[in-house]
């Protein structure tokens, strides 16, 4: 008797069981904080270092993306793609909240990894700030 009652509960336990469940992928984050920057419009400028900072990139694997400046957010999608030899990244903005935009372009922002493996701007192409970010 008593192994009849083990061999039920058994039973119950397996076709309780659902081996086709798999827990859901987690969206994976990339978190890219600043990390320095060289003024725009001036010759041989130097490399200016961010310690602490709340300039922030956070790239979900979605290919949507949220950029915080302190308490300002603003989101959109991005993408990737090489060229020249180079990964590049096209962020493309829901609003054009123009404080928030580093570019020449009012409504996306184009960067790409240097050799040290930053996310650098390209915002110095029309005299603007040369943005580095670092993968955290």
């Amino acid at each position: 008797m008593k192994n009849l009652i083990l061999f039920f509960i058994f039973i119950a336990t397996v076709f309780s069981c659902d081996f086709n469940d798999q827990p859901e992928p987690k969206e994976s984050v990339l978190k890219w904080v600043i990390a320095g920057y060289q003024e725009g419009g001036v010759s041989n400028s130097s490399y200016t270092t961010v310690r602490d900072s709340s300039y922030v990139y956070f790239l979900s694997s979605n290919g949507t993306f949220r950029k915080t400046i302190g308490k300002k957010v603003i989101t959109g999608s991005y993408s990737e793609r090489f060229e020249d030899g180079l990964k590049k990244y096209l962020f493309e903005y829901e609003s054009a909240d123009a404080a928030l935009i580093h570019s020449c372009n009012n409504d996306k922002e184009e960067y790409f990894l240097n050799s040290q493996g930053q996310l650098t701007g390209t915002w110095d192409a029309c005299n603007g700030t040369k943005l580095y970010f670092n993968k955290q």
